[in-house]
């Protein structure tokens, strides 16, 4: 979809080009003939040179670092002219959650230019990329030329993250210190197969060779590490209350990690196994950035109760499978 405007330079150009026109009628003047000829042959010669100028132009959006709602990151915005011997000047364009469009001043013949743009989204969820506009006013800003491009792909906004050290009790904060602690023990008691997220350095080689799996050594407190995150996604509909428990359950998930613990998290219809590490907490984020409420609890509520439970709850109405069991924290309450 393509769409034209003049500018506030080509409507004062217009209203110059008519009051020459009406004098060039009055007078009989040659030359103000030719000055109103001119006048004209610009805003044609504008018009051509301003569709050559947006033709056969496309966009590209990469994300280098993972973007959280309501919090500035930057993205890539690449321009690349597909013309094969003329140049393209000064086209804008304005990404989805931008807070300033990215300007680009020239493009070379089969080329590309890369602008960072910062970009800000207010909610969680999966963006789709769809239409981008571009727009030029090239070469004489008389007349400016909106074209709308399709982008492919999307980009996944991760819940806000929070700071919970202040809101978790003493159970919760006990396990992260425990797990800090066992990170360097040595009172090994047990052998167990490896699970995602596990350090390398604690895998028993010699047992893992001699059985062809691979096994990690197991320490005395390593059932302190082990923590379950349970989030509140059942209906009734909790709005900007469930958009919080989502957003608690995020940085809940990001500070037991942190701290070394292996962590699950329930929901209704969606159990995220036990697993430690950065890659762990990204595939928690993965899930809870789309994650919708449901009308009934659909996980087994007598899955594997080993290790510390705490509760993300929209508000103290609501009623839980788990709620019962270790700590609770109220999205209400924040």
């Amino acid at each position: 979809m393509k769409q034209r405007t003049i500018t506030r330079e080509g409507k004062r150009f217009l209203v110059a080009a008519f009051l020459i026109a009406v004098a060039a009628v009055n007078t009989g003047n040659n030359l103000i003939y030719l000055m109103l000829s001119l006048m004209l042959s610009f805003l044609l010669l504008s018009e051509v040179l301003l569709n050559i100028n947006m033709k056969d132009l496309s966009l590209e959006v990469f994300h280098p670092a993972p973007l959280f709602a309501s919090e500035e990151a930057v993205v890539t915005v690449v321009l690349r002219n597909n013309k094969r011997r003329i140049v393209t000047y000064s086209v804008s364009c304005m990404p989805s959650g931008a807070l300033r469009p990215a300007y680009f001043v020239k493009v070379g013949p089969r080329g590309k230019e890369e602008q960072d743009v910062g970009v800000l989204f207010p909610q969680r969820g999966l963006y789709r990329h769809g239409h981008f506009p571009l727009r030029s006013g090239y070469p004489f800003i008389l007349l400016a030329k909106t074209r709308r491009i399709a982008v492919e792909g999307s980009v996944l906004v991760y819940p806000a993250l929070r700071d919970v050290s202040g809101i978790i009790g003493e159970g919760g904060s006990g396990r992260a210190d425990a797990a800090r602690r066992s990170e360097s023990g040595d009172d090994m008691y047990a052998l167990r197969e490896f699970r995602h997220g596990d350090d390398w350095r604690k895998i028993h080689w010699k047992a893992s060779a001699r059985t062809g799996e691979l096994y990690v050594k197991e320490y005395a407190e390593y059932e302190s590490e082990k923590v379950t995150i349970v989030l509140d996604n059942l209906l009734p509909e909790g709005g900007a209350l469930f958009e919080k428990a989502v957003s608690l359950a995020a940085s809940l998930a990001r500070y037991f990690i942190e701290n070394g613990c292996f962590v699950r998290v329930v929901s209704s219809g969606k159990i995220i196994s036990f697993g430690k590490g950065e890659e762990h907490l990204f595939t928690i984020l993965d899930i809870l950035a789309v994650i919708r409420e449901e009308e009934t609890w659909g996980s087994p509520a007598q899955d594997g109760r080993d290790g510390f439970f705490i509760t993300v709850m929209k508000s103290r109405r609501h009623s839980n499978p788990y709620a019962a069991t270790g700590e609770a924290v109220y999205a209400e309450d924040l």
